[in-house]
């Protein structure tokens, strides 16, 4: 008997434990490699850059939107995906299929054209759990020129919850 309270005690420890996640908070400028070589031509906003989760039947919604815009030029998005904050490092978590930019973004063939905004509205974070952490979203495309350029931004999901 004392066997089987200590192993549920020390389930119940783990369990606390791993139930705090605590990803950090990217210091100061840190980008990943692989955009800082890149001019930051694209604008990427998201809405709102902080994001507190609401729960709808037994998960967690953090729900916002993303928009990229290009002042400079027309654009052909050739990359877009996003990173993920843990280890002290941004660490890509997915690259998308490039017919996904056209579908969530409304976006024909990839191309952004100078100064129209493409926005996805329901760019929701989705779990089964509560808890925050930092994600990056990120654009890399070719201008009319043949540059290779960037857009990113970051995105702040909380673990504070809206609705309880």
């Amino acid at each position: 008997m004392k066997a089987f309270i200590t192993t549920i005690f020390f389930l119940f420890q783990v369990f606390a434990l791993s139930s705090q996640v605590d990803y950090g908070t990217p210091k100061g400028n840190q980008i990943p490699t692989k955009l800082s070589k890149l001019p930051r031509l694209i604008l990427v906003n998201n809405f709102p850059n902080e994001i507190d989760a609401v729960k709808i039947k037994d998960r967690y919604y953090w729900k916002h939107t993303t928009s990229i815009l290009c002042k400079f030029d027309n654009v052909e998005i050739i990359e877009f995906g996003a990173f993920l904050f843990y280890n002290n490092q941004w660490n890509l978590r997915q690259t998308y299929n490039l017919k996904e930019l056209d579908k969530k973004f409304d976006t024909k063939k990839q191309q952004l054209k100078l100064g129209q905004p493409y926005t996805w509205r329901n760019n929701w974070r989705t779990d089964s759990k509560l808890f925050g952490g930092w994600a990056m979203w990120y654009f890399i495309g070719v201008t009319s020129s043949g540059e290779k350029i960037c857009g990113y931004q970051k995105i702040n999901t909380t673990n504070n919850l809206l609705n309880q």
